[in-house]
């Protein structure tokens, strides 16, 4: 990301740093490689932060993996820009630092550019207001959607229908991106793909086979959604087995000695049961 060459770097201390909300979590492991790389060689480059407000905090814009690596290593301040923008222009930067990077994850991937597009749309408000007729709305909307997608497929490579594929991804709920978010699943496609399918208690059983069934455990969605499948009819079965058994127990005690006797004579008659006269009676 570009800085004007006149831009001051700050000395910023790392307890006045807001770094929660974050579109994309710290990897702790990520971080540790981090901290020792700046251990031996210090900060390659400054984080980015919006200006203090009334609470004297500096809301992180670019650098969450820096932060948490410096206060890893006891540093009471850390390098910054402190840039005068606000929140969603902000967030922009944040996206746009992260969304191309190599190593992002599919997940954090998707994230990023679902957020993209809703902010992309905010910030240019005639995309949504543009004309006096509805027919100029259109038209404006989809020009500015143009130049987005535009832009994507450049920066990312890929078609028009990828990059819808990639912002359904971002659906998927928060619960269940947290469950996943530094595991093989989050840099899976596919993966993602298959778990979007599926209804959000089905998603968790999937991710409860995958993640904490043990070395026998399925290694993808497909594999845990047959397991869940086998388990739920198996459930089902036991369920109404139990349900006769209730019935066929109370309509025993509800019944005479009668038809008890009778009963039992027509379990013996078809082989199921082999009974003395006694216990007949």
């Amino acid at each position: 990301m570009s800085h004007n060459s006149n831009q001051e770097i700050t000395l910023v201390p790392l307890d006045k740093i807001l770094d929660g909300n974050r579109l994309r979590p710290v990897d702790p492991h990520r971080a540790l490689f981090l901290a020792a790389s700046m251990a031996e060689k210090g900060l390659a480059s400054p984080i980015e932060v919006r200006r203090a407000g009334k609470s004297g905090k500096y809301p992180l814009i670019v650098g969450g993996h820096r932060v948490v690596a410096a206060r890893e290593l006891g540093w009471e301040t850390i390098p910054a820009f402190v840039l005068d923008v606000g929140a969603d222009e902000a967030r922009m930067r944040e996206i746009d630092e992260n969304l191309y990077r190599a190593e992002l994850s599919e997940l954090d991937r998707a994230i990023f550019l679902a957020e993209k597009k809703a902010l992309y749309e905010k910030l240019n408000p005639e995309t949504r207001h543009g004309g006096d007729r509805k027919s100029d709305q259109v038209a404006i909307f989809g020009h500015l959607m143009e130049r987005f997608t535009a832009e994507i497929q450049d920066k990312l490579g890929c078609s028009e229908r990828t990059i819808r594929r990639i912002v359904a991804r971002a659906t998927i709920p928060p619960d269940v991106r947290a469950r996943i978010a530094f595991t093989p699943l989050a840099s899976k496609g596919s993966e993602l793909d298959a778990l979007l399918k599926l209804a959000p208690d089905v998603q968790h059983a999937v991710l409860d086979c995958i993640l904490l069934g043990g070395e026998d455990a399925p290694r993808n969605v497909a594999g845990a959604v047959r397991l869940v499948r086998g388990q739920r009819v198996a459930d089902t079965a036991e369920l109404e087995t139990s349900r006769q058994l209730d019935a066929l127990t109370t309509a025993w005690r509800r019944a005479g000695a009668a038809s008890r006797r009778q009963f039992l004579e027509i379990l013996e008659r078809d082989g199921h049961v082999f009974l003395s006269r006694k216990s007949a009676a």
